[in-house]
């Protein structure tokens, strides 16, 4: 007896067909800063070492995905620093039923991602960081991959400026026991943010999918008493092959070292709702 489950597999695979990439969850960001700010990856400001934990409720009217992890990056030696992530994006469960009618199991579609990054300082200013990922996704219990991918970034940091360049995801395809593999979303990304007024940082990004998307971001962070941090943005995206549009509200404490940060995503019917929190300490 054949599954009704291996129509959606089949929906899910030819949907990831058409779109010439899989595991979308590798162009959610994992931090509540960079959400509320449009998407835009700020670089860290910590000097020694970063330790964060995150949760988001993802799309919780139209998918109901969850994601959940955290990340360390630390001053190793000399002008070398490292930095380790671990991640799971958890699909809504769904029960899978035999043609005939029968009950059968509960299944819950989740993509793992664990990395580890080196950062290397040229000078002062300019650095090179190399991270790599191993991927893996499971849609259905008898449809599972794996895969491998890297980043590969070039960033500068000035007194009140900084920008960087990078491509994400590259790597290998994933199968997930067919025929057929499928791309990652490889991206190439620039990435700059100014801080004109003390307290207060302007930030913006533009990705550039592999697959023929244009993903873009405009934040604005402004902090009060180096304790309280208030933020907007804009992130322009395609709905089919990239993270939606969607408009950002943000709100951050920290004291002490540590980071309290929470984002909220609305003017989206397919992110509307998204709420992520973050807590952190770094020095």
């Amino acid at each position: 007896m054949r599954k009704l489950s291996s129509i959606l597999i089949i929906l899910i695979l030819a949907a990831q067909s058409a779109f010439a990439q899989a595991v979308p969850a590798l162009l959610v960001p994992a931090d509540a800063r960079a959400l509320s700010m449009g998407g835009v990856a700020l670089q860290p400001d910590a000097n020694k070492l970063a330790v964060k934990a995150f949760y988001s409720m993802w799309a919780p009217k139209s998918a109901g995905n969850t994601l959940v992890g955290g990340d360390v990056f630390f001053h190793a030696i000399g002008r070398v620093s490292l930095s380790f992530e671990g991640r799971a994006f958890l699909g809504k469960p769904y029960e899978t039923t035999f043609a005939q009618g029968q009950a059968g199991t509960t299944f819950q579609p989740v993509d793992w991602l664990a990395g580890a990054g080196v950062k290397v300082s040229i000078s002062d200013a300019f650095a090179v960081g190399v991270k790599a990922r191993m991927v893996s996704s499971a849609i259905a219990e008898n449809a599972k991959g794996l895969a491998f991918c890297g980043d590969l970034n070039f960033s500068y940091t000035g007194s009140i400026a900084t920008a960087s360049v990078g491509v994400r995801n590259l790597g290998s395809k994933i199968n997930y026991g067919g025929d057929a593999s499928y791309s990652l979303p490889t991206l190439a990304a620039l990435q700059g943010s100014v801080e004109p007024l003390d307290g207060f940082t302007i930030g913006a990004e533009v990705d550039y999918l592999f697959a023929g998307a244009l993903m873009a971001g405009l934040g604005l962070e402004y902090t009060i008493a180096d304790i309280v941090s208030l933020r907007g943005g804009f992130h322009y995206g395609d709905p089919a092959k990239a993270i939606p549009t969607y408009v950002s509200l943000g709100l951050g404490l920290q004291f002490a070292g540590v980071r309290l940060d929470a984002s909220f995503l609305t003017a989206s019917k397919t992110l509307g709702n998204t709420l992520m929190f973050s807590l952190g300490y770094a020095f």
